[in-house]
């Protein structure tokens, strides 16, 4: 069992700050010894959430949630102990004890395979957000599949970049393409499911994608990170190829080392704080029923990915809400998968609760407008109204049957039977007992008939075996087997005489340097980094003084790069900076050949990472002002830019992410 040493944990808390955690989730102010903002547990209008920064505990006097910093991981983003355990240590770059995996102290073979696996899956996940961001540029370039998802009632902005939805085009091999040329691990992509090897002697590359013209769902875990996808196929526009999508009408990832499908819900990362202000969540059955559901304004909806609800779902439900509410279609195949959903609630001592749609009616075709995906007000009050109706499934289906027991006393023994089996897998004894002797009066039957009948209809015996008798709960998946090789993100190719730079420079700001010396390639990373840049933050902006100044006079004008690189001692002047003298002159009398682009992309996405932090703390500081000032219109328009600014931060922008 994983283990934490007091001396372990004092460290994680000692380098992880509680402010900045929390900052993630709240904008917190300065107010004397402690900081403030709106609760992220439930919703209020009036700041009653505070931070101790020195004794890094936070508290919340509306709500009364409370704790350190290990408590506000686990809280916030429904996470066990040893989980939150493991995101801090992750956050301080502290490794954990090598009998973290279970039983392997001293055993050197085997702490190694654990620490392969873990960075493994590190990688993983940042190969899933590098797909996940280009499904998500492409959906303005795939139309058809942008104007499917309006006229299903995804209009809004936020709502799509919340979900960070996308479009896989039509093409065999475009994501393959795009990996391959980012020189991103195939092989692992292989094993996520993302893409699959050609047949011998095929074109191409050597390798095809498996999501084609599809409407694509990122699956998230409760800590943002992309485990898998979901895709909807989507007919290609009239007079295009044949897109090679035909197959189901879903899709999803394959499970891997990230994703089990009968342990993830789609969209808990997104509700987590409605579900937990509401103390429910609402299941539905797909991603768009979830998505139609949150733009019509509710947000404590989730989707299991395809498969029916396990015990596993409800554990993890259960960390957020104490009521689960099953919203499925009214057809014969959702009251059934209804009825199996509460059978898995039985069997956890969990009694859980039922809504119908209409039959043949999704949320979407409730609330929006049908081509146009205009809200409907009549749509959201029919949902609320059918929402008002949720009562427990059990005590539905015993009213069902009790009602039917009285077509004759054939009809009788079956409504014994099958109340008895439900019953008798009720583990709540004071609920069991309580309803045992309930029903017994209504039908007219001693107690323990019910309790025999149970026990017959689980043999099968007279009439029949009743309906429920096995758990619908879906196989666990088996221990993911040790990797045989150690894949990783691609190493920078060897850099020939690599000089030693001084320090006074960044690593990022050190790869920058030593590109400089080879003008056309820097010319053409500058152009490539200028759409990344911060609102009104010049290229120049992304380093430190004294390379700031240096980098502006560079990029002043087209030709002063040519001439730096030609005579870079004319820009020398007696009041250079020494050490930036120092680090030019050996990159060039050196000869080193230019970084490799891997090594530029990370540098670059470092140091733009840095960029934007900056502009979002003055970004907070100018909030502080506005609301100082007492001044309401200018903290809204300067809120909605602070969390456009948070987005932007947490964007998948490439898979060369500083880990």
């Amino acid at each position: 069992m994983s283990r934490v040493s007091p001396e372990l944990l004092q460290k994680i808390k000692d380098a992880v700050n509680l402010v900045d955690v929390v900052s993630e989730q709240v904008v917190l102010k300065k107010t004397g010894a402690n900081y403030s903002g709106l609760c992220p547990f439930h919703s209020e209008r009036s700041p009653s959430f505070s931070v101790h920064e020195g004794k890094q505990l936070y508290h919340c006097y509306g709500c009364k949630a409370g704790g350190d910093l290990v408590d506000f991981v686990k809280n916030m983003h429904g996470l066990s102990f040893p989980e939150a355990i493991e995101d801090l240590a992750q956050r301080a770059r502290i490794p954990l004890p090598k009998d973290w995996a279970g039983g392997d102290v001293g055993d050197p073979a085997k702490a190694k395979l654990r620490d392969e696996k873990n960075e493994k899956i590190q990688t993983a996940f940042k190969l899933n957000r590098f797909a996940a961001a280009f499904y998500h540029a492409q959906l303005a370039h795939q139309r058809h599949i942008a104007a499917y998802f309006r006229a299903r009632g995804l209009q809004d902005q936020d709502l799509t970049r919340s979900f960070y939805i996308g479009a896989a085009p039509a093409g065999w091999d475009s994501l393959s393409r795009h990996l391959h040329d980012k020189k991103a691990p195939l092989p692992l992509a292989i094993e996520l499911g993302l893409i699959r090897n050609s047949q011998p002697g095929a074109k191409g590359i050597g390798y095809f994608d498996l999501f084609r013209s599809r409407a694509m769902f990122p699956i998230l875990d409760t800590r943002g990170r992309v485990t898998a996808f979901g895709g909807r196929s989507v007919p290609p526009p009239e007079g295009a190829p044949d897109s090679g999508s035909e197959g189901a009408k879903y899709m999803n990832s394959p499970d891997s080392l990230l994703f089990h499908k009968s342990k993830v819900v789609f969209g808990l990362f997104q509700a987590g704080k409605h579900i937990r202000d509401s103390d429910e969540v609402i299941v539905v059955e797909g991603y768009f029923d979830v998505m139609a559901l949150h733009a019509a304004g509710f947000q404590n909806v989730v989707a299991t990915c395809g498969t029916a609800l396990t015990t596993d779902h409800l554990a993890l439900l259960g960390r957020f809400a104490k009521k689960v509410i099953i919203l499925f279609d009214g057809d014969r195949a959702g009251q059934e998968a209804t009825e199996r959903a509460m059978e898995v609630g039985l069997d956890q001592g969990a009694i859980l609760y039922s809504a119908r749609l209409p039959d043949g009616l999704d949320p979407d075709e409730i609330l929006f407008e049908k081509g146009t995906g205009k809200l409907l007000e009549r749509g959201k009050l029919q949902i609320r109204e059918i929402l008002a109706r949720t009562a427990p499934i059990l005590d539905q289906r015993v009213a069902e049957s009790i009602g039917q027991s009285t077509q004759g006393p054939e009809a009788k023994t079956q409504a014994v039977k099958a109340i008895g089996a439900w019953l008798s897998r009720y583990k709540d004894p004071v609920g069991r007992e309580v309803r045992l002797a309930e029903v017994a009066q209504q039908l007219g039957v001693p107690r323990e008939l019910l309790v025999s009948g149970s026990v017959v209809a689980s043999k099968g015996g007279v009439g029949g075996p009743v309906r429920p008798v096995a758990p619908a709960v879906a196989a666990r998946p088996g221990p993911v087997p040790a990797p045989r090789s150690r894949v990783s993100v691609p190493t920078p190719r060897p850099v020939a005489r690599k000089p030693q730079l001084p320090k006074g420079f960044s690593a990022a700001e050190k790869v920058w340097l030593k590109l400089l010396a080879h003008p056309e390639k820097a010319q053409e990373w500058i152009d490539r980094t200028g759409p990344d840049l911060p609102p009104e933050v010049t290229f120049s902006g992304l380093f430190e003084p004294p390379a700031r100044d240096f980098v502006t006079l560079l990029v002043s004008e087209p030709s002063a790069l040519t001439q730096f690189a030609s005579d870079p001692t004319r820009f020398f002047g007696p009041d250079f900076d020494p050490v930036l003298r120092s680090a030019l002159a050996e990159a060039f009398t050196q000869e080193a050949l230019a970084p490799a682009d891997e090594e530029i992309q990370l540098a670059t996405h470092r140091l733009l990472s840095r960029t934007w932090a900056r502009f979002s703390q003055s970004l907070r500081e100018r909030l502080a002002a506005a609301e100082a000032q007492k001044n309401m219109g200018l903290h809204a328009e300067l809120m909605k830019e602070y969390l456009d600014v948070q987005r932007r931060m947490q964007e998948f922008s490439s898979f060369y992410d500083e880990a």
